[in-house]
């Protein structure tokens, strides 16, 4: 039989006055769904004959495997074999090869005898400790101690074991969003990902509110649900991204250039200047800000699925948000950068890294038309005279405002914050502020994200 579901019955009466923490439930689920099985019922119940075995009964007979836990010890209160046996229809006998186990575990005690009657017939589960030890297993219902430091190891052993169905992934985004204010949206895509993605939302408090989506289902369309269902929130409120950029990622960026043609574009470019260039011998210049974060992204998937090596980023500081600080180093993670901080002015920051890295031939860049000094750039642009010798790479130079946060917002690609509190384009703390075209017309405190921004001519509005 496959395994699909299981349940988990714990039996005990100090769980239930609450004198023990159960933590097995936790233990048995995780790995359960890391094995693709779903635990879909979890039941506490007293040491009481009658009451286990009715419960086993009809355990066993809806879900393919039960697991129970506790009520297995030498005490007048342990009674669960008696409850599964009654449950099972079974016999209670004493198994002659568990006393000889036992006989490891409890040396010249008697009790090893009266623990050695079991419900009759069962399977011996042998599970690796310090002594010998062993569970049981009778039809579809394995027997387990209510000790984590038996059950556990008796999980490991089991659950690799069974047969079962495709593994479940399992990923979760906090965004800090009411709940509320989201419910729609969370029916929306729970329905359209019915059978595929389990999608649950939770109500966190720390370390700050916020609403935990979670996503559980195959590898694949979980990725898709949960870049679906960040699109179609209003505003990208991430606050962890936990993962890393994945081969799905990467996947998804080259797929998109069969439908959008500035992104075809961008991802010619790159590859032009990776067919010019040895990878070590090209470099991004990255200041945190969306256009380069776009760059990044391009560059990111290029080189996952050529399987080259750590790419290069030259960070230039000076003046910096800290919020700017914070996702450079974030995004440095998350990437897998070589990252190299380097002080202003730029042109003695581009000098110093050239002198260093004597290699390095070409800089992928974020500039785009309409940038101070674009305007005679073309995709491949030599350095002005009296900069290095270096080859300037323009991957989106003919994008769109537009384009570059459909861009980050559809291949859910991590943001620097400032840009969900208003400010269009970053340049020095000092000489940036919020875009006066985002002031939120229900809250003049607040700011709406940039992505809002509707005439893209105001972009740089807000650098003084």
């Amino acid at each position: 039989m496959e395994v699909h579901t299981a349940s988990l019955i714990v039996i005990g009466d100090e769980i239930l006055r609450g004198q023990i923490i159960d933590t097995n439930t936790s233990y048995l689920a995780k790995s359960l769904q890391a094995a693709g099985i779903k635990l879909k019922r979890v039941t506490v119940i007293p040491d009481v004959v009658h009451g286990i075995s009715k419960i086993v009964c009809d355990a066993s007979k809806e879900y393919s495997i039960v697991f129970t836990s506790g009520g297995v010890g030498p005490t007048h209160d342990d009674v669960t074999y008696e409850g599964v046996a009654k449950g099972l229809g079974l016999k209670l006998e004493q198994h002659e090869e568990l006393v000889g186990v036992l006989a490891d575990v409890f040396p010249n005690q008697p009790e090893r005898y009266r623990l050695a009657i079991v419900p009759s017939p069962c399977e011996l589960i042998y599970v690796p400790l310090q002594r010998k030890y062993a569970v049981i297993k009778a039809k579809n219902v394995y027997v387990l101690p209510g000790s984590p430091k038996y059950f556990e190891p008796a999980v490991d052993v089991i659950v690799p074991k069974l047969k079962h169905g495709t593994p479940v992934h399992f990923e979760y985004i906090d965004v800090n969003l009411d709940e509320l204010s989201i419910v729609e949206t969370l029916d929306e895509h729970a329905k359209r990902w019915k059978d595929k993605v389990l999608i649950g939302s939770y109500p966190q408090t720390a370390p700050e509110p916020c609403t935990r989506i979670t996503f559980e289902g195959e590898t694949e369309h979980v990725l898709e649900a949960k870049v679906e269902l960040l699109y179609s929130l209003p505003g990208q409120k991430l606050q962890t991204l936990e993962n890393g950029f994945t081969d799905y990622h990467a996947r998804t960026v080259i797929k998109a250039a069969d439908d959008e043609a500035h992104v075809k574009s961008a991802l010619d470019i790159l590859q032009e200047c990776y067919k010019t260039y040895k990878p070590e011998d090209i470099f991004i210049s990255f200041n945190g800000g969306k256009d380069c974060t776009v760059v990044l992204h391009l560059a990111a998937a290029i080189a996952k699925l050529r399987n080259m090596p750590s790419l290069l980023c030259l960070y230039v500081t000076a003046d910096s948000f800290p919020e700017v600080d914070s996702f450079v180093e974030k995004a440095a993670q998350y990437y897998n950068l070589e990252l190299i901080r380097k002080e202003r002015p730029i042109i003695a920051a581009l000098s110093a890294l050239v002198e260093e890295r004597k290699n390095l031939k070409a800089s992928l860049m974020g500039m785009r038309k309409g940038d101070p000094g674009s305007e005679n750039v073309k995709p491949f642009t030599q350095t002005d005279p009296g900069w290095p010798n270096i080859i300037r790479v323009n991957p989106i130079l003919n994008w769109t405002y537009e384009q570059v946060w459909s861009f980050l917002l559809k291949h859910n690609v991590p943001y620097c914050s400032l840009y969900d509190q208003g400010y269009t384009s970053l340049g020095s703390k000092s000489t940036t502020l919020p875009n006066p075209r985002l002031k939120n017309p229900n809250n003049s405190s607040s700011y709406l994200p940039a992505y809002t921004l509707v005439d893209e001519s105001t972009e740089r509005q807000g650098r003084v």
